[in-house]
């Protein structure tokens, strides 16, 4: 009787768990993950904008192949100024968000894997733009997991395009 209880505990606190994880999830705009992103992108374009070979190192070996460091540093300024004004518009489900999220996934998946592609064994420094490279790609998929969810909920049809909108 006592297991039985104790997995009674623990499905209890599963569900607690994976209820608060959906909210967190699915039931937010992200800012938190936009403005960790957009303050990244700031830096990123402060220490590329900085005197000195940055790209003279190894793991930067791949961007390089790209553009230099002032085109990578305008890259991501502009990224950074694009994401503040979504979030201080909180214009987060416009058609140019949808776009900029492509974008901003693609520019962090780019940057990670020439990272990684650069040099062996990967850098462990870089788990922080591994980590801002899910998020980045988070943002920009979610939406589409969320509109296919409540389509499959019944809530509207696929031809019912004037309310699919909202979620694109």
């Amino acid at each position: 009787m006592v297991p039985f209880i104790n997995l009674l505990g623990t499905l209890k606190v599963n569900k607690r768990i994976i209820s608060a994880m959906s909210r967190a999830i699915f039931d937010s705009d992200l800012i938190a993950s936009r403005i960790l992103l957009a303050w990244a992108e700031f830096l990123w374009a402060v220490m590329l904008f900085w005197p000195g070979d940055t790209f003279g190192r190894p793991t930067y070996a791949a961007m390089a192949h790209i553009m230099n460091e002032q085109a990578w540093g305008f890259v991501f300024a502009i990224s950074s100024a694009f994401q503040i004004t979504i979030i201080l518009q909180e214009s987060f489900h416009t058609a140019f968000a949808r776009y900029f999220a492509a974008w901003n996934a693609t520019l962090w998946a780019v940057v990670v894997i020439g990272m990684l592609l650069s040099v062996y064994p990967p850098p462990a420094a870089i788990s922080g733009e591994i980590a801002l490279a899910f998020a980045a790609g988070w943002i920009w998929i979610r939406p589409y997991i969320l509109t296919e969810g409540i389509r499959r909920a019944g809530y509207y049809t696929s031809s019912d395009a004037e309310k699919q909108k909202v979620y694109r």
